[in-house]
C-alpha cells in the first residue's frame, strides 16, 4: 500500500479513508495492522512503522450518505492544516474527480 510506503520509508503519519472495503479484508482499516509499534522489516503482513488513523469514511465534494456509506468533504479533513503540508493520494471509486475539480476552481486551495 502507498500509505505503508509513506509510513515506513519516509516516516510520515497517514490517515486512511475507505468506506468500501470490508474491515476484515483490510487490516489497516480494521485497525489491526501494527500501528507505529514496531519495525516492519521482517513483518509478513501490513505494517506501519509510523502511526496511522483509519476512517470508515469516503471523501467527496459534498457531505452525504449513499447506500449507507458516509461521505465527507476533503476540505473538512484538511481544515486547519498549513498550505503545502499534506501529501495526498485519492482513490475513492470515482468521487475523487469532483474533489479535484473543486480544488482547481478554488483560489484558496
Amino acid at each position: 500500500l502507498w500509505s505503508e510506503k509513506m509510513s515506513n520509508i519516509f516516516k510520515m503519519p497517514t490517515q486512511l479513508y475507505d468506506c468500501f472495503i470490508p474491515p476484515p479484508r483490510s487490516p489497516p482499516i480494521a485497525g489491526t495492522a501494527p500501528n507505529g509499534t514496531q519495525s516492519c522489516r521482517n513483518h509478513p503482513g501490513h505494517c506501519y512503522e509510523t502511526p496511522y488513523k483509519p476512517f470508515r469514511i469516503c471523501l467527496t465534494a459534498e457531505e452525504k450518505v449513499i447506500s449507507g456509506r458516509k461521505y465527507e468533504t476533503l476540505e473538512s479533513h484538511l481544515e486547519g492544516r498549513s498550505p503545502l503540508s499534506v501529501h495526498l493520494k485519492i482513490d475513492s471509486e470515482g468521487t475523487e474527480w469532483a474533489v479535484l475539480e473543486r480544488f482547481l476552481a478554488s483560489q484558496a486551495d
